[in-house]
């Protein structure tokens, strides 16, 4: 199913992009990797990727585009148009991890290639951070995490037992070869056969014991992927405090984001790269020329902030349930976002917004108009605490 998954993935990018540069003919370069996070273990979660800069291939005149791929224990594939053959073009790149313990921000320059490209070979920057949330176990909260060997008890002494049950098994194989190969009575070759069946009934109590310690490793893993203690202060949908004139370039949040790396900054809906389009210094935003919102724009931020939560169940890239014609306005969620507030939903990529693009009552989303839900081909994502 993750193969899959990354398949419609790669299938739905190659549509969005095809439309705009299908005049150009620009072939597509294939990205295809593995994500791991900064502790080295593998990345579970979502990558938003947008394009930046000014024309296309070819000259072609190009608005912002913004697509959403899932990474499932670690493996990327997408297929973008080519970034270096544009005018002042790049990609950024946004991770956002499954549990919401970790983000980071890249940039991309892909050029024109007609076999598949490393992110080593296009990343040009990175921003990656793990986050400072603990959790209250030291196993993974989403369950897509590495376990390593000291974290299960006795489980080194029994991977021991086993290597010291094959060199035994070993051993013996050699002598009972050594013995046929001399001539000696069948009575001799009994005694080694005697002796390999007790290596062999050894070695099945070893892997029975391994076996044991496994499976309660299991029952552990299950237990965690429910739920996480989190040492931090949810903040969500907040409107950053300054004037929206297309002069002012200072905002200010309502606490300073902790760890910085877990601010999700939205301009009318796309993510802003931080280092990029802002810089972040305690509860200040400082947007770059470039970037400063105009009048009419809005702006949202999510963040965590020193504190505690406890229990928190993350719902991270749902299909809300409901038929996406045109027509259809309510679609239903798996269970009630807690708080109402921490419902990102998104359509095509792009963040809507709560109260004027839809409401929400309980675990329903209902849109305001035909105008804005979705339409035949369109694509709903939802991430949300509960």
């Amino acid at each position: 199913m993750a193969k899959l998954g990354r398949l419609l993935s790669a299938i739905l990018i190659s549509s969005t992009l095809l439309t705009v540069w299908a005049m150009a003919q620009t072939q597509l370069t294939e990205i295809l990797d593995t994500v791991a996070n900064s502790n080295g273990t593998l990345f579970n979660g979502t990558v938003v990727i947008t394009w930046i800069g000014g024309a296309g291939p070819n000259g072609s005149t190009v608005s912002p585009l913004t697509t959403t791929t899932r990474i499932e224990n670690g493996a990327l594939t997408v297929l973008l148009v080519p970034s270096t053959t544009g005018t002042n073009a790049y990609y950024q790149a946004v991770y956002s991890s499954a549990d919401g313990t970790a983000t980071w921000t890249e940039t991309w320059n892909v050029p024109p290639s007609s076999v598949p490209l490393t992110l080593a070979q296009v990343r040009a920057s990175t921003t990656q951070g793990t986050g400072s949330g603990n959790t209250s176990s030291s196993g993974n909260s989403s369950g897509g995490g590495t376990i390593s060997i000291s974290d299960v008890t006795n489980l080194s002494a029994d991977l021991n037992a086993i290597n010291s049950s094959l060199t035994s098994l070993t051993v013996e194989v050699n002598n009972l070869s050594s013995v046929m190969n001399s001539g000696v009575s069948l009575t001799g070759v009994q005694n080694q056969i005697n002796v390999l069946n007790t290596a062999v009934t050894n070695l099945t109590s070893t892997v029975a014991v391994l076996n044991s310690t496994v499976s309660g490793l299991q029952t552990t893993v299950s237990g965690l992927s429910s739920s996480t203690s989190i040492n931090a202060t949810f903040v969500d949908a907040e409107t950053p405090q300054g004037s929206v004139n297309g002069t002012n370039s200072t905002f200010t949040l309502s606490q300073a984001p902790s760890p910085t790396a877990s601010l999700m900054l939205y301009r009318n809906g796309l993510v802003q790269a931080s280092g990029i389009d802002f810089t972040l210094s305690g509860q200040s935003i400082t947007f770059l020329s470039a970037s400063i919102p105009k009048s009419g724009d809005t702006l949202l931020a999510f963040y965590r902030a020193a504190g505690t939560t406890t229990s928190v169940n993350f719902s991270d890239s749902e299909t809300p349930s409901g038929t996406i014609n045109g027509v259809n306005l309510t679609f239903t969620l798996a269970a009630a976002p807690n708080p109402t507030g921490s419902l990102k939903l998104f359509k095509n990529g792009v963040l809507l917004q709560q109260g004027g693009d839809y409401t929400l009552s309980g675990s329903t989303i209902t849109f305001k108009s035909t105008a804005v839900t979705p339409q035949t081909g369109d694509v709903l994502i939802a991430d949300y605490r509960h």
